[in-house]
């Protein structure tokens, strides 16, 4: 009898161990499964500032829409908003931004900027209206009205169009390039698509 009793308890061990161990072998393949995984994927940040009023994500190279829209506003108030007074230091903040290979460009039309603004006593507002965001290419076309002003006395106002050309570098997004797209003053269209 006990023979028997020791005999049945022996094999109801082995059935737990060996359920247990089965439970173990799949818990230890899913882990592993999921840590393969994770090192073919990207991880994406959701990013919601309190000044911002959507929220926007990031995921290796690429970026949301959203985003893209949010930093084009962002850097065209710094790049258009300007007095003689916030040129340069608005224009060292966008320095901070730029592919190292743009860096000259920018930084001698900053110049150029400042010396035009300082010997007409000009500042110039920007009133974006339209943004058309192509986030494959990163780029973002953002239109509205330039205006200018001597003191307090606005002496022009145009519809104006501008590109920015955006570059990813290790998960950050500068900027590569910021041209002048289409203007009511001086009609001019970029061709590309």
């Amino acid at each position: 009898m006990d023979f028997h009793l020791n005999q049945n308890r022996l094999k109801d061990l082995k059935f737990q161990r060996n359920t247990v161990v089965g439970l173990c072998t799949v818990l230890l393949g899913i882990n592993a499964a999921q840590s393969t995984w994770l090192f073919f994927r990207h991880e994406r940040v959701v990013i919601t500032p309190p000044q911002l009023t959507q929220g926007f994500w990031v995921e290796g190279n690429r970026f949301s829409p959203q985003y893209l829209e949010e930093m084009a506003l962002h850097y065209a108030h710094f790049l258009l908003d300007v007095t003689e007074q916030t040129v340069l230091y608005q224009g060292e903040i966008i320095l901070r931004y730029v592919v190292p290979e743009s860096y000259g460009a920018f930084k001698a039309k900053l110049l150029d900027d400042v010396k035009q603004l300082k010997a007409n006593h000009l500042s110039t507002r920007f009133a974006p209206s339209d943004v058309v965001i192509s986030p494959e290419q990163l780029r973002v076309d953002v239109s509205g009205e330039l205006m200018s002003y001597v003191g307090d006395k606005k002496i022009s106002q145009v519809r104006e169009t501008y590109r920015f050309q955006f570059q990813s570098q290790s998960g950050r997004l500068l900027i590569k390039d910021f041209t002048l797209v289409k203007s009511d003053r001086n009609p001019k269209e970029d061709t590309e698509s």
